[in-house]
């Protein structure tokens, strides 16, 4: 986390402290008397009353999922804690190869090694797997003791290019045959073979289903050469609380790779068993904890597929374990003084932008406000319209590409007097968005060691990233036009980590890079003004890192940037940087200091990279302190103008 510490420029510690938002959850003392009309609740099952309040008596579990519940029903968790997939579930032994390869069957797999993630990439824990092509690892038999539930066989792979197969065999030796049947078509989902990750790495699974209790163990084949880790078998797709308009049973591997929502698997032909929710209401769930008990996989605290019913979640504190382990998805939601705590060492899938800890998907307007976030795979994901966003709190750990503090879909959302101090990671991301304004924020953003996609070249963490990857105006898809970011205070620290280049042959490239703003906008105009921005770049002679207040390459947009106060010991600005050509940005009224006591000289400009040009850049009535105006250019065409 990025600490007053961090800033070390002589004369920036009283601007550093600045006000933090509020995270306003509190532990709730548990009531011992139900009021009249109140329903009672000691036992995982079903909230059937229309309109009734549900009180938690006493603190639940449940093997599987928790409690669902009936429309405009108010469910009280009164202090006590709901804890979901909670039973005698066990890991395979050293699935993450911390002790090399003790208690795997390496029959099979003769050159099969574990080795540091130091020399290889990052992935979870300090080691991998290396296995070799054609080779086959088997793991001891571990017990699943919950019949015909969900679990996943699954399998870390460090890189698109990695192929493997996913089998399983029962306590016999037998191989396990699953499938899913939907009307006349019959999909196999376990065994899994042949099969690679999304881009930057990610699991390969096979879904268990319909099976007895009993043992079962798993093989991974490596079709390729293969980095693999996390080798395990896992209860899946519980929730602690479901709202049930729909079913969507669409959980084997080929879904991911497709794109498909999934959501209560396991009631699929069984929705008859639980309440189903349909048409508008209000469901209201407050004042407790909701755990997943065991380290699962793709499981939910709350999980709505109710299109009209509203949830409103207060005061609940979310304990999320696993891969893919979320506190909340649904539509159209309040979230109020929560707590969600995220241990999520990686996900399935980066490229799923709904796969965040809190996911809010309707299409109206939602506020969240006095949450707190600490861990996990980036913080929120909203959709919808006008969301208001304000004094919440993000400690979040990005670890995978483009998952951010928020990455907000829809228009006009309002993000205002949160703190941005992700552990590992970046803020606000800006997309094909309109009409959104972000003010009156704290930021804290420091340059982020190697992660597993980008540990071979540089990669960035910023406060904001406003892109639509350099749409054309009026494009189909969006853009990112008519936004605004203002009275933020923004402190980024540049960083170094030679470590990483030393020790590994896969990361002698690595450039860790730390922005204000990153812009890659075609699509229209967006205004950045009145903020204050400070860069302290730590390293600031290293030819492997970078620190700028902006970052402006594949934009052929760069907006209006006006009236910010920018303090740094680096350059301010990369106009057509390393991502590509910039053109059209308005810089005015700016004013660049470079602190008393920083005694390296630089200019406040860089342009240019490779054959990257910028083009019509407006530089005026800027001011710079203690230094002069000045552009460190590549011998491109570039076109600019300062007055």
């Amino acid at each position: 986390m990025l600490t007053l510490k961090s800033f070390r420029m002589p004369g920036l510690m009283l601007l550093l402290a600045c006000a933090a938002a509020r995270a306003e959850y509190a532990p709730t003392a548990p009531r011992t008397t139900l009021k009249d009309g109140e329903i009672g609740v000691s036992a995982p099952g079903v909230c059937a009353q229309r309109g009734a309040t549900y009180v938690l008596t006493q603190d639940i579990t449940s093997p599987t999922s928790g409690l669902f519940l009936a429309q405009n029903v108010t469910l009280d968790l009164n202090g006590h804690t709901l804890s979901f997939a909670s039973g005698p579930y066990e890991r395979v032994p050293n699935h993450g190869f911390e002790e090399g390869l003790a208690h795997w069957d390496t029959s099979q797999a003769p050159r099969a090694e574990a080795v540091e993630t130091a020399r290889t990439r990052p992935f979870v824990g300090k080691y991998v797997c290396r296995l070799p092509r054609g080779e086959e690892l088997v793991s001891p038999y571990v017990t699943l003791p919950v019949a015909r539930r969900s679990y996943y066989a699954m399998v870390g792979v460090l890189a698109k290019e990695m192929r493997v197969s996913v089998s399983v065999d029962d306590a016999q030796g037998r191989p396990v045959s699953c499938a899913f049947q939907f009307g006349t078509n019959t999909r196999q989902s376990c065994p899994e073979p042949n099969r690679e990750p999304k881009l930057g790495g990610g699991f390969v699974f096979a879904h268990l289903h319909g099976l007895p209790a009993g043992k079962y163990r798993i093989r991974v084949k490596a079709e390729t050469d293969c980095l693999i880790d996390e080798v395990d078998l896992q209860p899946a797709l519980d929730v602690g609380v479901g709202i049930v308009e729909q079913v969507l049973p669409w959980a084997y591997y080929k879904c991911i790779l497709d794109g498909d929502s999934t959501a209560f698997f396991d009631w699929h032909g069984r929705e008859k068993e639980v309440p189903l929710v349909k048409g508008p209401g209000t469901i209201t769930i407050m004042n407790g904890v909701i755990r997943g008990g065991a380290a699962g996989v793709r499981n939910w605290g709350i999980q709505s597929t109710a299109k009209q019913a509203k949830l409103v979640v207060k005061n609940v504190k979310f304990v999320c374990t696993g891969v893919n382990a979320f506190a909340l998805e649904g539509g159209d939601a309040d979230v109020l003084d929560c707590r969600i705590e995220s241990e999520t060492p990686f996900l399935i899938d980066r490229h799923r932008q709904a796969d965040y800890p809190v996911s809010v998907r309707g299409a109206k307007r939602s506020v969240i406000a006095g949450n707190e976030w600490i861990g996990g795979q980036g913080g929120l994901n909203i959709d919808g319209q006008d969301a208001e966003i304000h004094h919440n709190v993000f400690r979040v750990q990005q670890t995978v590409t483009n998952h951010y503090c928020i990455g907000p879909g829809g228009d006009g959302h309002k993000i205002h007097d949160n703190v941005f101090e992700p552990q590992q990671g970046s803020g606000i991301y800006i997309g094909r968005s309109k009409g959104v304004e972000v003010h009156d924020n704290v930021f804290r953003i420091a340059a982020s060691p190697p992660i597993c996609e980008y540990a071979h070249t540089d990669y960035s963490v910023s406060a904001v990233r406003l892109s639509d990857y350099n749409a054309k105006p009026g494009d189909a898809k969006g853009v990112c036009a008519g936004n605004s970011v203002y009275r933020n205070k923004i402190f980024i620290a540049g960083r170094d980590y030679p470590e990483f280049r030393a020790s590994s042959p896969t990361m002698k490239g690595y450039e860790p890079r730390a922005y204000g703003f990153f812009i890659s906008v075609g699509g229209g105009v967006n205004r950045i003004y009145e903020n204050e921005i400070v860069v302290e770049h730590q390293a600031p002679d290293s030819a492997m890192a970078g620190a700028y207040a902006f970052f402006i390459g594949g934009s052929d947009n760069g907006g209006e940037i006006f009236r910010n106060r920018i303090t740094t010991n680096v350059p301010a600005f990369w106009i057509a940087s390393s991502y590509g050509p910039a053109a059209n940005a308005k810089i005015h009224e700016n004013t660049v200091t470079k602190p008393a006591g920083v005694a390296r000289a630089f200019k406040p400009v860089r342009m240019g990279c490779s054959s990257f040009t910028a083009t019509n850049i407006e530089f005026k009535g800027n001011t710079f302190v203690n230094l002069a105006f000045g552009v460190d250019a590549t011998d491109r065409p570039h076109t600019y103008t300062n007055n």
